[in-house]
């Protein structure tokens, strides 16, 4: 793949300035240089994981000397490159989600992992609450990784079923784990005799659940389950648990996977 020319597309299909997007392949051609394979796939998405991206903002800080501000314009255009490789199902999560910028607050391994904690303590505590269908929907599926905008924006149209491991979100498919799939379940059985046409049925236009409403949903679990998490703490943890090896303590087997 060349992988400046398809990130070059894909911004300009998300209607991004020449300038952004001459700016953004430059620093990705930087990037593929710093990697040492000029693009090639199999020595940048070796680096495209926290603890690389990591190591190249150290890089470019401490051995280059760049200014902080560069350096986070840099980090900027690989979030974007990074979120384009999690369109075309080449990146599981943005590694960059996980990195701080220079600056900013630190993300460490024991403050993902505490907040890895936190987000399985309410995935357990939605699932005990058989009678919530749609909200167990809302949360496995922000834990799959799915953005607030994609979640609201799914149709009904009858395309999921119980032999479907994973689910179509805007431009991409997205995988889904067990816990998705048993909560995506025990929802299609009450969907048929809801009204409107989107798949999670709220109060918006149309019936659908503004995005407004995902984040009141979240913070009110989190509140009965007596944890401090938020929608990114949810979208992050199963992606983080994969690039730092973090393994569930509080949920059954059956929602691990």
């Amino acid at each position: 793949m060349n992988y400046r020319a398809c990130f070059a597309a894909y911004l300009r299909r998300r209607g991004r300035r020449e300038s952004t997007v001459r700016s953004y392949g430059l620093a990705l051609a930087k990037f593929c240089k710093y990697c040492g394979g000029q693009g090639r796939r199999s020595s940048v998405l070796r680096q495209m994981v926290p603890q690389q991206m990591e190591a190249y903002k150290l890089y470019l800080l401490e051995h280059r000397g760049l200014r902080p501000s560069t350096v986070n314009r840099r980090l900027s255009a690989l979030s974007a490159f990074a979120r384009f490789l999690v369109n075309k199902g080449m990146l599981a999560g943005n590694p960059l989600d996980l990195v701080s910028r220079v600056g900013g607050k630190a993300v460490t391994s024991e403050h993902l992992s505490i907040s890895y904690e936190g987000v399985q303590q309410l995935r357990a505590a939605v699932h005990e609450d058989v009678l919530n269908l749609r909200d167990r929907v809302v949360v496995e599926l922000l834990y799959a990784g799915l953005t607030v905008r994609e979640l609201c924006d799914l149709k009904y149209d009858d395309s999921w079923s119980a032999d479907k491991n994973a689910i179509i979100a805007g431009e991409r498919t997205v995988a889904l784990h067990a816990g998705a799939c048993l909560a995506l379940e025990h929802y299609m059985i009450l969907r048929p005799i809801l009204r409107g046409d989107y798949f999670l049925v709220g109060l918006g236009p149309q019936w659908s659940l503004r995005p407004g409403s995902v984040y009141g949903i979240v913070g009110r679990l989190a509140r009965l389950a007596g944890v401090s998490i938020g929608i990114k703490d949810l979208r992050l943890a199963r992606y983080a648990a994969e690039a730092f090896g973090f393994q569930p303590a509080y949920i059954p087997a059956a929602l691990a996977a």
